[in-house]
């Protein structure tokens, strides 16, 4: 099961030949040529109900603005997604009842106040891939226009620093929880959208000081480290 699982997310991360998203304009040029520290990022995580954005739904999505060095917590935001289908055994892992997802908002709501978040924004993920294609049909399918500028994952973040250290990776080496922890990073609240936005939001200062430190790279630059 765990193979099947792993094979999936590969297939879902397939397909990418660049994590940048949306360069039209000045603005948007002037900030992939400009020093990384200067960008805007927004990290965010979902919690869907399966591997696979053509059969199964997103349940809850959370996100946080950064402006580097800073993580601005006051501006974080989470919406569970209302549904009146049930439960399936991943919303037992998310820790969601049956009362938080017919309590929820509408999926439109939460993805208007995403995109507007999002817009000429580097959205920030832990495998952005994946969380990108099942946001990508949300919002071809609700309606609703956002267009980031590019993508962060801090997992191939992580799988470029340590493959270049040595030839092979250990199973679990690139969770989430075993980042954090090479960095000295807390270990925090798993599953549950928001609280894994915000490690991953730390967990992306900690990776893009450690890889390029003191050094003046561009966006564009740091951008190549997690293709």
């Amino acid at each position: 099961m765990l193979i099947s699982l792993l094979d999936k997310l590969g297939q879902l991360g397939q397909g990418m030949q660049s994590n940048i998203i949306n360069s039209d304009g000045r603005e948007r040029q002037a900030s992939l040529q400009g020093r990384w520290q200067q960008a805007r990022y927004v990290a965010l995580d979902l919690e869907t109900d399966g591997l696979d954005p053509e059969q199964h739904r997103i349940l809850a999505i959370g996100w946080v603005p950064l402006s580097v060095p800073r993580i601005a917590l006051n501006a974080a935001d989470y919406g569970v997604i209302q549904s009146d289908q049930p439960l399936s055994q991943s919303a037992v892992i998310h820790q969601l009842s049956e009362q938080d997802i017919q309590g929820g908002e509408a999926l439109a709501k939460v993805l208007k106040r995403l995109a507007k978040s999002l817009d000429g924004a580097v959205l920030v993920a832990h495998h952005a891939g994946f969380d990108w294609q099942f946001l990508q049909r949300a919002f071809n399918q609700q309606g609703v226009a956002c267009q980031p500028l590019a993508l962060m994952d801090t997992l191939k973040l992580e799988q470029t620093r340590l493959q270049r250290q040595k030839d092979w990776l250990e199973k679990g080496e690139l969770t989430l929880a075993a980042c954090r922890q090479r960095y000295g990073l807390p270990p925090v609240r798993q599953h549950h959208a928001l609280s894994d936005a915000v490690a991953c939001a730390e967990l992306f200062l900690a990776q893009a000081y450690k890889i390029v430190g003191a050094q003046k790279t561009s966006l564009k630059g740091l951008l190549r480290y997690s293709r």
